[in-house]
């Protein structure tokens, strides 16, 4: 009789240390207030192109099949009054083969003046 009793308390601690693994393991489930998409994952609300060929900058909004061209030192505020992105909004530059990197370097500074934040950034 006694044996019996005694298997049956191991098995009942066996059973409650499973359980509380498996309630441990949970404990990471779930949504938390605090995640934040990563870096890869996140979209530019526009996408900067510089156009070498023309020396302009075609700017669109991320969801845009098609942007519009501007000169390159408009970029700010035609981001800011036509599209109507607020300083803090998130950018992403493109550029095609041979254009001058101290014309982005120019762009890219003026929007970081202006608030906007590179995604690129935050991906380094």
């Amino acid at each position: 009789m006694r044996a019996a009793w005694g298997s049956k308390m191991i098995e009942t601690r066996a059973v409650l240390a499973s359980m509380a693994v498996a309630f441990a393991g949970l404990a990471g489930c779930g949504h938390s207030s605090n995640n934040q998409l990563p870096p890869a994952a996140a979209k530019p609300d526009m996408i900067v192109t510089f156009d070498a060929t023309r020396h302009t900058c075609v700017v669109a909004l991320y969801s845009e099949a098609q942007g519009s061209s501007v000169a390159c030192g408009d970029v700010v505020p035609f981001a800011r009054d036509e599209l109507r992105l607020a300083s803090g909004s998130s950018y992403e530059t493109r550029a095609d083969p041979g254009t001058d990197q101290s014309d982005i370097a120019k762009v890219e500074s003026s929007l970081k003046d202006a608030g906007y934040r590179s995604i690129a950034a935050a991906q380094k």
